[in-house]
């Protein structure tokens, strides 16, 4: 085999902010400053080949090769309520087929029928299958022989998801891209799994694998979807079109497939008397972010600062946005001086070494006392900011709605219209114009519709969990612009 002519994929890391902070007047009195900046990391495969589908050979273990491997668990509701109607079922199973067909020979898989416990489909006996023609024509024919029935405990699903994969063969196994897609009609029942149950065995999951969350329906939880997604890195969706499930789940988990980029972890480097405040996800989800490991022998020794290291979790072509907010300590003798605040880099595990990486990057500061310079938004941390309001917006208007402040709910609703345009999340839009009429799109004036349905709410506040790239730039689309 030809060793392969450049790297299989491209890392960049670009940082956006404003790098003028005003000089604090009562030093030592005030709340430090805050510097924030957006960290955008994108991955490209120049000229790479698409991931192994059915009938290639490249992802088989035996077969070695550089591509990291794929373990993909379907988790598919069969608790009773998936009879009702029996279309509900059978469009789940079609789309559990979709998916198993997506499935790169020689991946391994399973599928597995969530209830009020979690049942073995195929393989039966718990572990994990090698994909090929034979073994997906088997799972499929064990899909349409099992019966449903029983409650709704997720977390359940998601801990046997966590011991398949974790019976993952010790040689190599840091290569797999693990990934589960849960698909639920309903929500817990606490007679089989308490709220505090669920977070627990979520907590329990996360960073053992990524999981993506379907709900369709409209009595699943959305707190529940966006719970398990959001502590595992995946997204969540809720489909109304039964028609279209097949086409949703195929999508999930041939996009998993082709997150073929493992190892990277992005390090943030703080200089001495920097502290660190907040990192989050800002795209193309919003999710609160825990270092995976901390180094604090800088600050020990007065060195440096805390030095934090994040696993970015499996990459394909694609482009994620992070907001960092530090806290800058000021000294008078700094003023006009830039000065380094914190380095971030992209750093990969030793069996990534076919991946370019980006040099590192710096976040600076300069205190000033010209308004004019200090005063400016950088446009990717307003984007971003903007985000955030709608997303709290909205929520807030969804409260009022629940407890029948109609009149509130409407002028929260018209900000929320006002601020979807503003960053171009036309997505959001959307959702909105099943709630609302639009009177002066340009104000924001718009009126509740007279009947209102639940899923129509819910579906736009998983919409607002998630984000646009600024300029309204679709997932995927190369970032613009360099540090500001």
């Amino acid at each position: 085999m030809n060793a392969p002519s450049g790297p299989r994929a491209r890392v960049g890391l670009e940082v956006s902010q404003v790098v003028e902070l005003p000089r604090p007047r009562l030093p030592g009195s005030a709340e430090p400053a805050r510097m924030y900046a957006v960290l955008t990391v994108t991955v490209r495969r120049p000229g790479a080949a698409p991931p192994a589908a059915s009938g290639a050979t490249e992802g088989d273990p035996a077969a070695g090769g550089h591509r990291p491997r794929l373990a993909e668990v379907l988790l598919i509701d069969h608790s009773s309520s998936m009879v009702i109607p029996p279309s509900r079922l059978a469009a789940a199973r079609a789309a559990a087929v979709s998916a198993l067909a997506k499935i790169p020979d020689g991946a391994l898989f399973a599928l597995v029928a969530g209830g009020d416990k979690a049942t073995m489909i195929y393989p039966r006996k718990p572990g994990l299958a090698v994909a090929h023609a034979e073994s997906r024509a088997a799972a499929e024919a064990a899909l349409y022989d099992c019966t449903p029935g029983g409650g709704t405990a997720m977390g359940t699903w998601l801990e046997r998801a966590r011991l398949l994969f974790r019976e993952l063969p010790a040689s190599g196994a840091a290569d797999y891209v693990r990934h589960a897609l849960l698909l639920t009609d309903g929500k817990n029942e606490p007679g089989y799994e308490s709220p505090e149950d669920l977070r627990a065995r979520v907590e329990r999951c996360a960073r053992a694998f990524d999981c993506d969350v379907v709900g369709i329906g409209d009595a699943w939880e959305t707190e529940e979807l966006l719970l398990i997604a959001g502590a595992l890195g995946g997204r969540t969706r809720a489909v109304e079109d039964l028609t279209r499930l097949p086409g949703e789940l195929a999508a999930l988990t041939g996009r998993a497939a082709e997150r073929d980029v493992t190892g990277l972890r992005l390090r943030l480097y703080h200089r001495a008397g920097v502290r660190p405040l907040s990192f989050e996800q800002v795209h193309p989800t919003r999710t609160a972010l825990t270092p995976s490991h901390v180094d604090l022998t800088g600050v020990s020794t007065g060195a440096g600062g805390p030095v934090q290291e994040y696993e970015l979790g499996p990459c394909g072509e694609e482009t994620r946005a992070y907001l960092l907010c530090v806290a800058a300590p000021y000294d008078p003798a700094q003023l006009g001086r830039e000065l380094l605040l914190t380095e971030a880099e992209i750093d990969a595990a030793d069996d990534a070494r076919d991946v370019e990486l980006p040099a590192p990057q710096p976040v600076l500061m300069r205190w000033t006392d010209d308004a004019d310079l200090y005063s400016r938004l950088d446009p990717q941390v307003a984007h971003y900011q903007h985000e955030e309001e709608l997303h709290r917006t909205f929520e807030q208007a969804c409260a009022e709605l629940k407890r029948g402040a109609r009149d509130s709910a409407e002028a929260l609703l018209g900000t929320a219209w006002r601020l979807a345009g503003e960053t171009g999340d036309t997505a959001m839009r959307d959702h909105l114009r099943r709630l609302v009429r639009v009177d002066d799109a340009g104000r924001g004036t718009v009126r509740l519709l007279d009947h209102i349905a639940r899923f129509d709410v819910e579906a736009a506040r998983i919409q607002s969990s998630m984000t646009v790239l600024p300029g309204g730039r679709l997932p995927g689309a190369r970032p613009a612009g360099g540090r500001r």
